[in-house]
C-alpha cells in the first residue's frame, strides 16, 4: 500500500511519515499525535535551588553540547525530517571530518541561533533559506546521503 502526498501528489511508501519527494508529512494528525506523546513521556523535572558551595567546592558546569540544524529545523518546521536527517548526517560524517570543516560547524554554531531565534518564525527568512536547502539537499542525496532517520554523532 502508499501514500500519496498532499503537496507534490507523489505517492510514497505506506511505511514513510514524510514525503520522500518533498518531504512534507503524509499524515498531518498522526504526526501531532506522535509529536504530543513524545511529550507526555518526557520526565517532568522540578529543580530546587542549588545550595551556595564554597569557593573549594565548586566544579565549573561542562559545556553544554550544541547539536541542532537551527536554519533548517526553522525552514523545515522539524528536527526530525528527510532534509535535516540528511544535512546532519553531511554535518557529521563529512564536515567534522576536516579541519576547514569543523571551522564551518563552530562558525555556524556561533552564529545561527541569534539568527534563528530573531528571525526564524519570519516567512521571509524561511523562504531566503529554503531552495538552496532544498538544492544542497537534492545534491548530498544524488551523492548518496540518506534521508532516513538519524542520531547525531558526538564530534
Amino acid at each position: 500500500m502508499s501514500k500519496r502526498c498532499p503537496g507534490c501528489g507523489q505517492m510514497n511508501d505506506d511505511s514513510r511519515i514524510f514525503c520522500s519527494a518533498c518531504g512534507n508529512p503524509l499524515d498531518a494528525q498522526l504526526r501531532l499525535i506522535q509529536d504530543l506523546e513524545k511529550q507526555k513521556k518526557m520526565p517532568k523535572v522540578e529543580r530546587a535551588a542549588p545550595a551556595p558551595k564554597a569557593e573549594e567546592d565548586y566544579v565549573a558546569p561542562a559545556p553544554k553540547k550544541k547539536s541542532g540544524c537551527y536554519v533548517a529545523t526553522a525552514v523545515y518546521g522539524s528536527y526530525d525530517c528527510p532534509q535535516v536527517w540528511t544535512l546532519r548526517r553531511f554535518r557529521d560524517q563529512q564536515l567534522a571530518a576536516s579541519l576547514p570543516g569543523k571551522a564551518f560547524i563552530r562558525l555556524y554554531y556561533a552564529v545561527s541561533p541569534a539568527l534563528v531565534r530573531w528571525f526564524g518564525k519570519t516567512a521571509w527568512f524561511k523562504a531566503l533559506w529554503k531552495a538552496p536547502l532544498d538544492r544542497l539537499v537534492k545534491k548530498l542525496r544524488e551523492k548518496g546521503v540518506e534521508d532516513t532517520p538519524y542520531q547525531d554523532q558526538d564530534w
